[in-house]
């Protein structure tokens, strides 16, 4: 009997820690769009928020409480929910996620040439058109940005940045 009940505490001790390394990866993608924003250029940079809009959110309010009273550029990051991308206003950065993913090109035929930098966690998204994936690889955030699709949004990446990202290009 007390094997079972060591077993079973040892599972629940498991479930809370996977749990707990999901939490942590999420916490991670968001906080990355941060880091990165200090390396990409917007070509038009006309708004008094720096607009960050995660459509079908599903990070609940982690966004908020990452940038809340922060800024980039010296504008306020102004964080924006949407459920559709038929919601999309002005925004600099519209960040997708899995759930995202079967209406992905919708989503980049929506906001193609309108200098939005589209980042996620789909896998194939820089493939897919996307201009850059956030994923993990051997328990290491690692991000994939697509060059042709930046350039054509008009969004300039810092050398610092694509020597530690996989850059890859439309053709490839």
């Amino acid at each position: 009997m007390k094997y079972n009940g060591f077993k079973l505490l040892l599972l629940v001790i498991l479930m809370f820690s996977s749990l707990n390394a999901y939490e942590s990866e999420d916490k991670l993608k968001v906080i990355i769009i941060g880091k990165v924003i200090k390396y990409i250029t917007w070509q038009n940079q006309d708004s008094k928020n720096f607009i960050i809009t995660i459509l079908k959110n599903n990070y609940g309010d982690l966004f908020d409480k990452i940038y809340k009273d922060k800024k980039v550029y010296k504008k306020p990051i102004k964080i924006v929910y949407i459920d559709s991308i038929d919601e999309l206003g002005e925004t600099n950065i519209l960040y997708v996620s899995e759930n995202s993913a079967n209406n992905l090109s919708t989503i980049i035929e929506k906001i193609k040439d309108k200098n939005i930098l589209l980042v996620g966690d789909i896998r194939g998204l820089a493939q897919k058109g996307g201009t850059m994936q956030i994923y993990f690889s051997s328990q290491k955030i690692k991000l994939r940005i697509n060059l042709d699709v930046a350039n054509r949004d008009s969004l300039k990446f810092k050398s610092t940045l694509l020597r530690i990202a996989d850059v890859i290009r439309e053709d490839t």
